[in-house]
């Protein structure tokens, strides 16, 4: 729902700048543009992404990584996998298991050991 109103948001501010530069605005169907409406140079996500992580002083990492990441992490809070599968835009939840899978067994593995541990506690 955080997602939504986000795009929601960025598109109002987007609808604000459209009107400010009016006849100069070119119209597109795409969310993030340059500042007239044109489409962005596929690039320019990747070299912005590379001057945040420096200047953030964080890992290099390419920036499909984050979305193996943001998988990994809801797998590891115990999100359901099909609202992984549903989230990362997979049609199948196969996808979302042959991928993921090794993460998922992780986490049953540590949840086995979890309730081994509560069941072995003498009250």
């Amino acid at each position: 729902m955080q997602y939504v109103m986000e795009v929601s948001r960025y598109k109002n501010v987007q609808n604000e700048e459209k009107e400010k530069i009016g006849s100069l605005w070119y119209e597109t169907d795409r969310l993030f543009t340059q500042w007239n409406g044109k489409p962005m140079n596929p690039s320019a996500i990747t070299h912005w992404f590379g001057r945040f992580l420096k200047r953030n002083c964080l890992p290099a990492i390419n920036f499909h990584a984050l979305r193996h990441t943001s998988a990994t992490m809801m797998i590891a809070k115990g999100v359901h996998p099909k609202t992984i599968s549903s989230r990362l835009g997979h049609t199948n939840i196969s996808t979302t298991m042959d991928i993921y899978g090794h993460a998922l067994e992780a986490t049953d593995r540590i949840a086995a050991e979890k309730l081994d541990e509560l069941l072995s506690d003498e009250p």
